[in-house]
């Protein structure tokens, strides 16, 4: 059997807070999604956990494409980083839920 191995390389150290589209796709590439006995795959236990909880949220059904449209149609607003984070990472769906997210703002 031939093996592709594949060497990540730390480009930058912490250049950033991730969202959890960027967590899943990395989960997704390490082949968490491909391996349901999940014993073949070089993941960790606790990135099962991670994975089968990021699948059930916003980031579950976000596209590569969708987070960059969000991204180009947020910077019209003034909102932190964390602030767009949140947004993209809860997707609130209302009004109130909207407030939570940037209470301090309204």
């Amino acid at each position: 059997m031939f093996y592709l191995l594949l060497e990540m390389k730390i480009l930058e150290e912490n250049a950033g807070a991730l969202t959890n589209f960027e967590v899943l796709d990395f989960l997704r590439a390490k082949g968490a999604s491909k391996d349901p006995s999940r014993v073949l795959a070089k993941v960790a236990m606790s990135e099962y956990k991670v994975y089968d909880y990021l699948v059930k949220t916003p980031a579950g059904s976000q596209t590569r494409e969708s987070v960059k449209e969000y991204f180009t149609a947020i910077k019209q607003h003034d909102l932190s980083e964390a602030e767009v984070l949140n947004v993209l990472n809860i997707r609130p769906a209302s009004e109130v839920e909207i407030y939570h997210v940037n209470h301090r703002r309204l």
